[in-house]
C-alpha cells in the first residue's frame, strides 16, 4: 500500500536533509536555488538560517491567509483556471492602492525630465536613499523642505538635499514627483560603493534619517569613484487611454505594449534594443518600473515609450484600452509580479515573459492555452506579438 510513498522517500534522500532544513528557495526568478553543502552562496545573498526562516515566514502567511478566503484551501487547488482565477483577488488592492497613491501624489505630477540610474545623485548635496513606500518618501521629501531641514542643511554646507530612491517605490516617485530613480535594489551596492549616499531612510523617524545624512555628510571627502553623466528621461504624463484608443483607432499606432516591471538578471533579452524594435514596429510602449528606456516621451497618441510608474496592475487594467494591451514580463522577479502575470492572464490579457516560470511541461502548455508565453529569444519577442496580434483579429 506504501510502497509508492517509500520508493519517492528514498529517491528524495540525497537531498532530504537539506530539505528538512527548509533550504529550498522559488521565491524569485532567480531560482530556485538551496544549500546542499556544496554551496556556500546563492544570487540574492540570503544565508541558510534566513533561507529557513523565509519558509517558514511564508507557511505561517500562507495558513493565516487561508482563513480569510473562507473557501477550498488554494493550496489544495489544481486545477488551472481556478489558480488564475484566484490569482485576481489581488486585482482590487492594487487598484485601491494605486489609487490611493495618485490621490496622495498627482497634485505635484507635471511631466519633466528626470533622471534614471546612478547618475542621479549630487556629491555636492546631502543624498539620501529612500527605500521606503511611496507615501514614506513622500513625507520624506516634505520634512526636509521645512525651514527646520533647510536650516540643518545650510549649515551643514550642502548643497542641498537630494532624495533618491530605487525599486517600485523609486518608479513611483520619479513619475510623480520628480525625484532622481537610481534602479532597482540589484544597483544599491554599487551606489552605496559611491561613498555618496549618505544615509538610507526606511520607515523610521525623517528627521532621524536627515541628521544620519548630514554626520556623513560632514565627514566624506566626495566622491569614492567616478559617477555616470546623469541620464535624463521624459516621465509624469498622465496615461490617457482615450488619446491612445482614439491613435490606434486613426492607424497612427499597430497596438499597446505595457512592459511590467524591469528585467531579471535570469533574463536574456536585450531590453534597449526590444523597446527599438517596438516602436519602430508602430507600437506605444507603456513602461513600468525602475529602467527607463531612450526615447522616452508623454505622446499619448504615436509610437513611443511613456514611463507610468511602478509595476502595479491598477496602473493599467480596467482603464478601457481598445484594443486589449500586450503585457510584456522580462522577469517575474518576486511573488507580487507572479501573481499580477497570473491575474492579467484570467482578463484575458496577451502576457510574454521572458524568464520560464518552475512549471512541468504539461502545465505551462495549459497557461499557454490561456494567454500566456514564455520567449526566451528576446529578437523573436515582436515576431511572437504579432503572431499573438494575427490570431487575436483572425
Amino acid at each position: 500500500m506504501y510502497e509508492k510513498i517509500f520508493d519517492g522517500i528514498r529517491e528524495q534522500a540525497h537531498v532530504r536533509d537539506e530539505l528538512r532544513m527548509g533550504l529550498v528557495c522559488d521565491a524569485c526568478d532567480l531560482g530556485p536555488c538551496t544549500f546542499d553543502g556544496s554551496t556556500s552562496r546563492v544570487p540574492c545573498g540570503i544565508t541558510p538560517d534566513e533561507m529557513a526562516m523565509k519558509n517558514l515566514a511564508e507557511k505561517i502567511a500562507e495558513g493565516l491567509g487561508e482563513y480569510k478566503t473562507h473557501k477550498r484551501h488554494i493550496t489544495m487547488v489544481y486545477d488551472m483556471e481556478s489558480l488564475l482565477e484566484a490569482a485576481t483577488r489581488m486585482v482590487d488592492v492594487s487598484r485601491s492602492y494605486s489609487d490611493e497613491i495618485d490621490k496622495l501624489l498627482s497634485p505635484y505630477r507635471t511631466v519633466r525630465t528626470v533622471p534614471f540610474g546612478l547618475g542621479g545623485l549630487r556629491p555636492e548635496a546631502v543624498n539620501i536613499c529612500a527605500v521606503s513606500s511611496p507615501r514614506g518618501i513622500h513625507d520624506l521629501i516634505e520634512f526636509t523642505r521645512t525651514p527646520e531641514a533647510a536650516e540643518n542643511i545650510e549649515c551643514a554646507g550642502a548643497h542641498g538635499v537630494n532624495i533618491v530612491s530605487l525599486g517600485y517605490p523609486g518608479a513611483e516617485l520619479a513619475y510623480q514627483r520628480g525625484i532622481p530613480c537610481i534602479g532597482n535594489y540589484l544597483v544599491l551596492d554599487n551606489a552605496l560603493a559611491t561613498g555618496c549616499i549618505d544615509a538610507i531612510h526606511t520607515f523610521g523617524s525623517e528627521r532621524a534619517s536627515l541628521e544620519e545624512a548630514l554626520k556623513h555628510f560632514a565627514s566624506r571627502k566626495g566622491p569614492q569613484c567616478e559617477l555616470p553623466e546623469p541620464k535624463m528621461h521624459t516621465t509624469g504624463a498622465t496615461l490617457d487611454v482615450t488619446a491612445i484608443n482614439r491613435a490606434y483607432e486613426r492607424g497612427n499606432i499597430e497596438g499597446v505594449v505595457v512592459l511590467f516591471g524591469a528585467a531579471s538578471p535570469t533574463c536574456s533579452w536585450h531590453m534597449e534594443g526590444l523597446v527599438t524594435d517596438l516602436v519602430e514596429h508602430g507600437y506605444l510602449v507603456l513602461v513600468t518600473g525602475a529602467h527607463m528606456y531612450e526615447g522616452s516621451t508623454d505622446a499619448m497618441n504615436a509610437p513611443g515609450v511613456v514611463h507610468i510608474g511602478f509595476c502595479e496592475i491598477g496602473k493599467m487594467h480596467g482603464k478601457g484600452f481598445a484594443p486589449t494591451p500586450f503585457v510584456l514580463v522580462p522577469g517575474w522577479k518576486n511573488a507580487k509580479i507572479l501573481t499580477s502575470t497570473l491575474a492579467l492572464v484570467h482578463h484575458g490579457y496577451p502576457v510574454i515573459t521572458g524568464v520560464r516560470i518552475p512549471l512541468t511541461p504539461s502545465i505551462e502548455e495549459k497557461l499557454a492555452e490561456k494567454g500566456c508565453i514564455t520567449e526566451l529569444n528576446g529578437e523573436r519577442v515582436v515576431e511572437r506579438i504579432s503572431e499573438l496580434q494575427s490570431h487575436r483579429e483572425g
